[in-house]
């Protein structure tokens, strides 16, 4: 039978299930574990950084944004090319959490 909390009326149970407890978060990437980049990658994700910058600007991601999105995408293999890169950074967002953290 679901418990009525006197601070809002939604319907609470009060034995909710384990799972609701045991949350499995993903772990933050500390400076420590995360890739060092190599050269090429870098040079990579600056190059992909330059082709799509007009594209994403347009859209409001600014440059450091992008920067760094194209740094996460090729340190972790996320895709190839230009278009894949932009569709993945729509997803990422024009801002949000250093991508270093979440990936």
């Amino acid at each position: 039978m679901p418990t009525r909390y006197p601070e809002d009326d939604v319907p609470r149970d009060p034995d909710p299930p384990v799972r609701a407890h045991d949350v499995d978060k993903q772990d933050t990437v500390t400076p420590d574990d995360a890739p060092e980049p190599k050269a090429p990658e870098v040079e990579s994700a600056r190059l992909l950084a330059n082709e799509v910058r007009p594209v994403l600007g347009a859209e409001g991601f600014d440059d450091h944004r992008i920067d760094d999105l194209a740094s996460a995408f090729i340190a972790r293999d996320v895709g190839e090319g230009a278009e894949e890169f932009v569709r993945w950074a729509r997803t990422q967002g024009q801002v949000g959490p250093d991508v270093d953290s979440v990936l």
